[in-house]
């Protein structure tokens, strides 16, 4: 039987490139995600991805509802546990981030993506959703 987890990712655009994070959970299938994560008992999707920025950038960088952008919902596979599909409410982050990126607890690496790099085994949910909207939307040039 499936299980279904409810997940927020947040994707922010630099100069044309995507921020990606590896993770503890992400590097056992060695994938590259979005910041983000499970939306917990009680939560929001909305607060649910302000305290997931909170935690994996952190370093005094202050992000508030206004900073994103709900742009896609889906449901997938997970790609981490076959038995489990993951709900992805995504949002685009219109604030640039101004602290510096330093792995800590949860994230292992931080990288500025650009489209063509193949060293990066990204994640479904950026190959699937994100990058044919943030193309179609003129976000990132191919």
């Amino acid at each position: 039987m499936e299980k279904l987890k409810r997940v927020v990712g947040i994707a922010f655009i630099e100069n044309g490139k995507l921020l990606i994070v590896r993770s503890k959970r992400s590097s056992k299938t060695n994938s590259w995600t979005l910041v983000g994560g499970g939306i917990e008992n009680g939560e929001t999707e909305i607060t649910a991805a302000l305290r997931e920025v909170n935690e994996e950038i952190g370093q005094g960088f202050e992000f508030c509802e206004e900073d994103l952008l709900p742009i896609l919902c889906f449901k997938e596979l997970a790609a981490s546990d076959y038995d489990v599909i993951i709900e992805m409410n995504m949002f685009l982050a219109t604030k640039k981030i101004h602290v510096d990126l330093i792995p800590n607890d949860e994230i292992l690496e931080y990288h500025w993506y650009s489209i063509g790099e193949v060293n990066y085994n990204l994640s479904s949910s950026i190959i699937d959703h994100f990058m044919p909207y943030a193309i179609q939307k003129g976000l990132i040039s191919v």
